[in-house]
């Protein structure tokens, strides 16, 4: 922070401008003396001061617009508002989907939606189940509850249960502060399923503490909803006790209670459906009081030194204009002195408009360009400037309905994405619809008047639905080729394995001079049971051979299957098991020409070669199967007992060998040189580390009550 300083230095480059104005009057003074010369004339001589004033004049007023300043003085930003403390259920109960997706995504959905339209209010989050812990103290940062709020689940807490009494404890102990008595409220948002319910003593305390309560209660009231539970392998079952389902329901009795026996409370029922929590906070809370809160922000003003040189500008060009008067000159049809003035109020309307106008001029031409750009097809480049536009704008700079007009459109941007991708990327584009609803909620908001915006509503929400029965329809598709793809590679394992036994049960080429020890021969080598041995040996591979066709036929049904899902611009679909296919002809062809020669014992070693090359062409579709197959299966799992116990070994003799190392050498002779270090423990270091022992303490004493909780949902 300087003591000098232009506010608006970009104005200077208009000093540039000086030099060809004062060569103009310099060459506009000679050749003024050269025609009076030319003339005869007697005139008296215009005076070189008249332009050197001007010049002065104009100088001065180019300084003037880059806003010199001097004495600076920095002031704090004071924020008025109240203290926000979003209190959400975590139980297991709020993983029901009876709202949608389920009630703990819909009441983190109405959090993030809300701390979209806060401004001066500092939040908290608070998350509990059976007890309750502080996800974030009460900051200005938004974006940081926004990040804990995603990490907020059943398992944030210590153990399972419900009761709303932990989190208001929490909340008085590490919370509330005597400064901000009445200041403070606390926006509840549960299903109200209460094991145990204290409300006499939740009542009590947000009375002795002046705190506001917004009860928000989301579920289903009379059919209620089970709660699915995913275990660690992926599957999902729904949550038992004592052998039957467990259904909730939202709680409303309980709910009304609280905010009867709680003054200022308010009970809200957004059962299954979307809801406003930013409305909803903002109607409660229109008649209370705010405070200030202390902020960090602060900005810096200067003592103008633009109008001091406007008025000497001013008086420059008035003293010219006196000089050229006393030289007898005839007076110009345009005063001087209204060209001063003109200058002046010009230059005070520049100095004097605030950055804002400039500012909405630039939003005003980028959103015209965004406009054009998507009317024209190009949605992704609209979709930027809108995003920019977005990003840069400032608080109360533009108007509601004009932030309404370009939620609006980011949410056509939004649609046009998602017809792109809907045939191919069903899951992308379900997730444009999604921010595209958004949008137009967050239109409807800002605008209830703009009717566009909620006619989109109900197409958008048609959209989701087709768009997440089509992913669920294509999941199950992709499960059961899956299962086809593995009954195929259990048939070739079990082709592979029969052809095997059977070219095992063929003998090999014989030795000449060498008699088969177990099989009677005649001289000529032949063994006596050839000829039904053979008929045996063909008989058994034409059956293998129709194995192999019928295994042929079950791979070009799964790859015309598997084809229609891969996307292809060529009209002729793309196959996908082209390689096993043509293996797999290979396979039958050997195992056909395989059948004749194991009539013959003399032509046995041949048919046992072609066996031999159909088991190995059958090893090779497995590959390519196994290889396709595996792709997404984790390859880093240790299962191997027997290595963990070596690695855990090696671990123990490394730390030996370490602590060995480190004993090396005369340590009591050294020690006895070397002081004991300082303690640079500073007071916040010690209290940094009492409260981690704090919470220690408390975890262990949630682990010791957690085995006292009946129903943990």
């Amino acid at each position: 922070m300087t003591f000098f300083t232009f506010q608006n230095p970009s104005m200077l480059a208009l000093l540039v401008m000086l030099l060809p104005v004062a060569w103009l009057l310099r060459r506009a003074q000679r050749r003024r003396k050269s025609v009076i010369d030319a003339m005869g004339g007697d005139l008296g001589q215009r005076s070189p001061w008249r332009d050197r004033l001007c010049l002065a004049a104009m100088l001065l007023l180019i300084l003037a617009l880059a806003r010199p300043g001097i004495s600076p003085q920095r002031h704090s930003v004071a924020k008025s508002g109240r203290d926000v403390v979003f209190v959400l259920d975590v139980s297991q109960s709020m993983l029901a989907e009876d709202a949608y997706p389920s009630r703990l995504d819909a009441a983190k959905d109405a959090i993030r939606d809300a701390l979209d339209h806060l401004q001066s209010e500092r939040v908290a989050l608070v998350v509990y189940a059976g007890s309750a812990n502080i996800l974030c103290p009460l900051t200005f940062d938004y974006d940081f509850v926004r990040y804990v709020l995603d990490q907020a689940t059943p398992r944030t807490v210590d153990f399972g249960g419900t009761t709303l009494l932990s989190a208001t404890e929490k909340c008085a102990d590490s919370i509330f502060t005597e400064q901000r008595k009445g200041m403070q409220d606390l926006i509840v948002l549960t299903d109200g399923e209460e094991h145990g319910t204290h409300n006499q003593r939740i009542a009590k305390l947000l009375n002795e503490h002046d705190s506001g309560l917004l009860l928000v209660g989301i579920g289903d009231t009379a059919s209620g909803s089970r709660i699915p539970i995913t275990g660690d392998d992926g599957a999902t079952e729904y949550l038992k006790h004592d052998g039957q389902f467990v259904t909730t329901r939202l709680n409303e009795s309980g709910l009304r209670e609280l905010a009867r026996l709680a003054s200022g409370a308010t009970y809200v029922s957004a059962g299954t459906s979307a809801f406003d929590l930013a409305g909803l906070y903002w109607q409660y809370a229109s008649e209370k009081p705010i405070a200030d809160v202390g902020g960090s922000d602060t900005y810096v003003t200067y003592q103008e030194l633009g109008f001091p040189l406007m008025g000497l500008a001013l008086a420059m060009l008035l003293i010219a204009e006196r000089q050229h008067r006393s030289h007898g000159r005839r007076r110009t049809r345009l005063p001087v002195q209204q060209i001063a003035a003109l200058l002046f109020i010009a230059a005070i309307s520049v100095v004097t408009t605030p950055s804002l106008s400039a500012e909405e001029t630039g939003v005003a031409t980028q959103f015209a360009e965004a406009v054009r750009l998507q009317s024209a097809g190009r949605t992704a480049d609209a979709m930027e400037i809108y995003d920019a536009i977005e990003s840069s704008i400032v608080a109360g700079q533009i108007s509601a309905q004009q932030t309404a007009a370009l939620r609006f459109n980011q949410g056509l941007c939004y649609l046009d994405l998602a017809a792109k991708d809907a045939d191919v990327e069903p899951r992308a584009a379900l997730s444009n619809v999604e921010q595209a609803q958004t949008c137009f909620l967050d239109a409807c908001r800002m605008s209830p008047e703009l009717e566009r915006a909620r006619m989109r509503l109900d197409p958008t929400a048609n959209w989701i639905t087709q768009l997440q029965q089509q992913i669920e329809q294509e999941d199950e598709r992709q499960q059961e080729l899956q299962e086809q793809l593995q009954n195929l590679i259990e048939l070739l394992q079990e082709l592979q394995q029969k052809q095997t036994d059977l070219s095992d049960k063929v003998p090999s080429r014989p030795v000449p001079g060498r008699r088969h020890p177990a099989v009677a021969q005649p001289p000529d080598g032949e063994p006596e049971t050839a000829a039904e041995d053979g008929k045996q040996f063909s008989q058994q591979q034409r059956q293998l051979h129709q194995e192999g066709i019928a295994i042929d036929a079950a791979m070009q049904t799964l790859d015309q299957a598997m084809s229609q899902s891969v996307p292809s611009e060529d009209t002729q679909p793309l196959s996908v098991l082209e390689e096993p296919l043509r293996l797999m002809k290979q396979v039958i062809t050997a195992q056909d020409l395989a059948v004749d020669p194991l009539r013959q014992w003399s032509r046995w070693a041949n048919a046992r070669d072609l066996q031999q090359i159909a088991i190995r062409k059958i090893q090779e579709i497995l590959d390519l199967l196994a290889s396709d197959s595996s792709e997404d299966s984790d390859e880093g799992d240790w299962d191997d007992e027997e290595s963990y116990e070596d690695m855990m070994e090696s671990s123990e003799s490394d730390e030996a060998m370490m602590s060995s190392m480190q004993g090396e050498g005369e340590f009591a002779s050294g020690g006895e040189m070397q002081p004991l270090p300082v303690p640079n423990y500073s007071v916040e270091d010690i209290l940094m580390q009492e409260q981690g022992s704090l919470q220690f303490r408390q975890q262990q004493r949630a682990k010791s009550n957690q085995g006292k909780v009946e129903k943990d949902w």
